[in-house]
């Protein structure tokens, strides 16, 4: 009976050991991601913590919006979400409290699949002179609502430069315009251009799926 009395009072013990690690929880949340419709809504998101705490996105998006920037113990909050008819996106709930940090990963679902993504440039060869030049290349697109999210992949034949000198300037529903800096190296130079986008990838994974238009072959006289 007194073995049976022991084992009884480290079983209670150890329950009470684990409510008051449960209870001093700074900080928690119930999940590291959120699957979001693409249709657009709101969602609330459940905050535990036995303090104050705050929440900031990771970065400014047009798209998704809280109604609040913090609180005080286990609550919530409302993220409201716009529909997404471009790829696949995200943004990341970054919470601070007592020195603890959580995120949450904000994953909406995209209306475009890759198979039906367009991205096209009209031109397979541009060609600068020494003094450089801005130039604007037609654009066939149907990611209307992605162009701010595009950016130039650069490949060389050669040695990689320390920097680019070749820059997307604006990318437009019908157009882009390139900037191509001065050739100062006193040969001519070639590099390979497209036209990229990045999207959320999976929904557990921060890692985008990135699809590219054809490529235009960059010259430039020395």
């Amino acid at each position: 009976m007194k073995k049976i009395a022991l084992i009884i009072a480290v079983l209670l013990a150890a329950a009470s050991c684990e409510k008051k690690a449960e209870y001093n929880q700074t900080l928690g949340l119930l999940s590291e991601y959120n699957i979001l419709s693409a249709s657009g809504g709101s969602t609330q998101v459940a905050v535990f913590s036995n303090t104050s705490w705050t929440v900031e996105m990771d970065r400014q998006v047009d798209w998704a919006s809280i109604d609040r920037f913090g609180g005080t113990k286990s609550g919530y909050l409302v993220f409201d979400f716009d529909v997404n008819y471009g790829r696949a996106r995200r943004v990341i709930l970054v919470f601070h409290a007592g020195g603890e940090t959580r995120t949450l990963n904000m994953y909406q679902k995209g209306g475009l699949s890759d198979s039906d993504c367009d991205l096209d440039l009209d031109a397979t060869t541009v060609e600068a002179p020494a003094e450089g030049m801005s130039t604007i290349i037609p654009l066939d697109t149907n990611l209307w609502y992605n162009l701010d999210e595009m950016f130039l992949t650069l490949t060389y034949p050669g040695d990689e430069p320390e920097t680019p000198w070749v820059t997307l300037e604006s990318v437009e529903r019908d157009k882009i315009s390139i900037v191509i800096a001065p050739n100062e190296t006193g040969v001519a130079r070639t590099c390979n251009m497209r036209l990229s986008h990045t999207d959320a990838g999976a929904y557990d994974s921060t890692e985008g799926d990135t699809i590219h238009s054809n490529t235009v072959k960059v010259t430039q006289s020395e």
